[in-house]
This record gives C-alpha cells, sequence and structure tokens, in this order.
C-alpha cells in the first residue's frame, strides 16, 4: 500500500486498519485503464548496481522468469576476462536487464522531444517504447558459452564454411518465448518488429524501417555505434572490472533529439556533447585495450575454444534425449541451445576419456587453465598501412603469415586483435605459443615472426610494427 505523508493520521490508521475514520467519505477517482491499472499493480522494481532502482514492465517479468532468460545467469559477459581480472564475473543477464532500461529511458526522451516539437509523423507511441524496451532484454539472449568466445572463435572454427551469428538464435529464442507465455501486451507484429530492432532481415517491418529509421539506432546502432548496448556494458564492464571511465551516457540522453539528415530522421546530439561522447570511444578502447584484448584473456579464451573443438562431438544436448545434438550442433534446436552454458567447461572434465584421445585433449586443456598454465603470446606486430596501399583483408594477412611461420601448426596461432572501429582500426598480429613454455621450445618460430617486417605485393603495401620487446635470449643464434 502507498500511503501520502500529507494526509492526516487517523485517515492513514484507517487505510492501515479499515477502523476509525470518522470523516467524509474518501473517493478516489481512478483515471487509469484497467490495462494499465494492472501493469501498475504488476510491475516490479529491481535494484540495479549500475542504475539504481529499475522498474520493469510486467511482459519484461514474464520474460526474465522463462527457461530461455535464466540461461543468460550462467553467461559470463565478459568470457575469459575473469582469469585476468577476478570481478570480471557479471553475467549477460543483468546486461541485459540494464539495456532494457536505457532503451526504454531513451525511447522516453524521444518521444518528448517529438511531442514538444510536434513532429507528429515521427510520434513513437507507447507500444513502440515496449517494444524497445523487450528488444533490450531479449538482445543477448542467442549468445554461447563465454558469450562472443563461442561465435567468434569455437563456432568459425568447427564450422568454417557457414555463416551463423548469436543474433539469429536471439531471433529464435525470442519466438519461442512468446509462444510459451501468456500476454496480452504486443501482438503478432510488434513481436516481428521486436525481432528486427535485435537483427534486421528484408522480409520484416521494412514501412517502419523507412519512416522511423532512428528507432533502429536505440540498441543496435550501426550508423555510427553509439547505442544503449554500449552504454551499459561499457558503464557495467568498467565498474566490474575496476577501471575509471569518465563518460556519462545519462546526460547523451538526456540532450538526445531527430535531425533530419539526406531525408531521414536520426538520433542527433549537440555540439556540446562533443567531449562526453569522445570519451565514450576512448572508453571503448581503454576496455579493448586493457580487458577485452588482453594477451592473457585472449590466450584462455583460444585454450577454452580448443578444449570445446576437441570435446565437440562428445559433448551431447538436450542431455538424456533420444534426438540429440552435438556442441556446434546446437544452434540448429533452440531445445538443445538451452543447455550450453559456461558450465560446460566443466562438463568436459567429468567425460570418460576411454579410447578417445580428443577427450583426453580437451581435459589436459582444461586442466591447463586452471593451473593457469596459459598459452603464451610471444610477439605482436601492429599492422600500418601505406599511403598508397589498397586494403587487404586481415584474414589473407593471417594465413600469409601463418604460412611464412615453418613450425608445426598445432603448436601456434595467429590471432588478429581489433582495437577500434573500422574507421579508425588499430590491428594487431598476436603469436601465440601453445606448447612448453620455455624459451627453448619457441625460439626457431619466434626468430621467423621477428623477421616479418612488411607485406608488399602489387597494390597492397603493409609495415609490421614489432610492439613487444622480445629479450636476446629467447631468439636463436
Amino acid at each position: 500500500m502507498y500511503i501520502c505523508s500529507c494526509l492526516p493520521f487517523s485517515l492513514v490508521y484507517f487505510l492501515q486498519t479499515g477502523e476509525g475514520w470518522k470523516g467524509k467519505e474518501l473517493l478516489v477517482p481512478l483515471r487509469l485503464s484497467k490495462k494499465r491499472l494492472r501493469n501498475r499493480m504488476e510491475t516490479k522494481i529491481i535494484n540495479d548496481p549500475i542504475w539504481g532502482p529499475i522498474e520493469l514492465h510486467p511482459l519484461c517479468i514474464r520474460i526474465i522468469d522463462t527457461p530461455q532468460f535464466q540461461r543468460l545467469r550462467s553467461i559470463k559477459q565478459l568470457g575469459g576476462c575473469s582469469f585476468v581480472y577476478p570481478g570480471a564475473c557479471h553475467t549477460r543477464f543483468e546486461h541485459s536487464i540494464g539495456t532494457s532500461y536505457l532503451a526504454r529511458r531513451l525511447g522516453q526522451e524521444l518521444q518528448k522531444k517529438i511531442a514538444a516539437e510536434q513532429l507528429n509523423e515521427l510520434e513513437i507511441t507507447d507500444e513502440e517504447i515496449l517494444c524497445l524496451e523487450v528488444a533490450g532484454l531479449c538482445h543477448d539472449l542467442g549468445h554461447g558459452p563465454f558469450s562472443h568466445l563461442f561465435d567468434l572463435q569455437f563456432f568459425k572454427k568447427a564450422k568454417p564454411g557457414e555463416t551463423w551469428e548469436h543474433e539469429d538464435a536471439s531471433i529464435k529464442m525470442i519466438q519461442g518465448i512468446f509462444e510459451i507465455i501468456q500476454q496480452d501486451y504486443v501482438n503478432d507484429e510488434e513481436i516481428k518488429f521486436i525481432a528486427d530492432l535485435v537483427k534486421q532481415t528484408d522480409e520484416t517491418c521494412t514501412e517502419k524501417r523507412e519512416t522511423k529509421p532512428f528507432l533502429y539506432e536505440i540498441i543496435a546502432n550501426d550508423l555510427n555505434k553509439i547505442d544503449v548496448d554500449k552504454w551499459d556494458y561499457f558503464s557495467r564492464d568498467c565498474h566490474m572490472l575496476g577501471l575509471h571511465h569518465n563518460f556519462q551516457c545519462e546526460r547523451s540522453i538526456k540532450v538526445a533529439r531527430l535531425v533530419k539528415h539526406n531525408g531521414k530522421y536520426h538520433i542527433s546530439f549537440p555540439k556540446s556533447e562533443y567531449f562526453n561522447l569522445f570519451d565514450m570511444f576512448y572508453t571503448r578502447f581503454t576496455l579493448h585495450r586493457r580487458a577485452y584484448q588482453h594477451s592473457v584473456t585472449k590466450a584462455v579464451e583460444m585454450m577454452i575454444a580448443d578444449a570445446f573443438l576437441n570435446a565437440d562431438e562428445s559433448l551431447m544436448f538436450p542431455p538424456n534425449q533420444t534426438e540429440q545434438w552435438c556442441l556446434s550442433e546446437t544452434v540448429k534446436d533452440m531445445r538443445a541451445y538451452l543447455w550450453v552454458t559456461d558450465d560446460i567447461l566443466n562438463q568436459i572434465r567429468t567425460l570418460n576419456p576411454d579410447g578417445n584421445d580428443k577427450i583426453k585433449k580437451a581435459q589436459e586443456i582444461v586442466d591447463r587453465i586452471y593451473r593457469r598454465d596459459f598459452y603464451k603470446v610471444i610477439g605482436e606486430k601492429r599492422v600500418k598501412w601505406r599511403d598508397e596501399s589498397k586494403s587487404l583483408p586481415k584474414n589473407c594477412l593471417k594465413k600469409w603469415m601463418e604460412e611464412k611461420l615453418t613450425t608445426d601448426k598445432d603448436l601456434f596461432e595467429i590471432q588478429i586483435s581489433d582495437m577500434l572501429p573500422a574507421k579508425f582500426q588499430q590491428i594487431y598480429f598476436r603469436l601465440v605459443w601453445k606448447g612448453d613454455t620455455s624459451p627453448q621450445s619457441y625460439q626457431k618460430i619466434l626468430l621467423e615472426f621477428s623477421k616479418l617486417k612488411g607485406y608488399d605485393d602489387k597494390d597492397i603495401k603493409v609495415d609490421f610494427i614489432d610492439t613487444m620487446q622480445v629479450d636476446d635470449s629467447e631468439k636463436s643464434d
């Protein structure tokens, strides 16, 4: 019960007990519709460590209380980063709730600005704001174990000829959720719109994309990468990693407005917001350099991916069912994919290795992880394109570099690390040694790697700049 502090004590007592009120009949006009009144009664408030009290719409509560969403509790936001930063144990669960909250905040702020400027043709309805809130909540449902490790490292190696992104699984999860929950908040067209906000397809919501393109810039902004998804994980990751940042997304939300550009309205910010947005991109660079692309983080994730690859055909989901899928095939059936979480790393340790060399190899890698006997980054080169050069796909440079190194391919891997968006990108090639970590074991390949100074082939001209100081004792004579 909500009690107004300005009511007389006797009335407060009456509201609490039903006794003792001698005054006039109390009439409370209800101006809310039955649906809105029910929404208010079913709303819950949770306390978030980043954004404080967050009010959840009843539909969001029903989505959260499903196996598809609860699964996110077992998927770390930063993959293997917790092996470097012990505090980096937060999950996709809380990030998704934070993104939903910010999506609603930005949507409501734009709704006010549109009404104030009387841009009636751009009106954002309450139903569209709810769709934004749900899309923010569900945008990461499709992430696999250790987040991006699953789709960017494991799946690409397990299924090199197939194209799959975690957003594809998110859309399937969304469809599955709305098949099992009872709700009358959104209709079929709005469910399609929610899925389209997560990943745009050619078949759906084409009219809304043309008339209100700014709605697609709130959760995943392909135009300039300024969106609420990043705002939440920048703030949340810095908090959990213990890193300082100056960016204030609350300010950006307050000053955001719609501006017409090339015939379409887009989310824009005033010139006074320049330094705050600069801080946002600098925060992104800092997180990549100090956490996401940290050499130990990437080495650990490479080990986890290798363990998954070796155990792939022995990990079957869902358990105790007649129809099962191996780990790399679970993306085809969401009933199986529901079981695919970070827990798989410990499941590998329980497999029976009798007569199976791949399981033994996977278990050896997992044991090395828990002994902190990690793969070792023994070299790193930054790519510098010459002014007259045309760009070359990163994977082509990686393949060329691997061919120049004559050591057994099972003992090393060239890893690509991107530090900034494509327009300002900094590409690093890291030489990761998987074998014995004594310097004598990798002297030959380290010498070969150190001799790679550039790539020059017709229109492609690249210089490689060494970024790691290598002790002369680690090079062969």
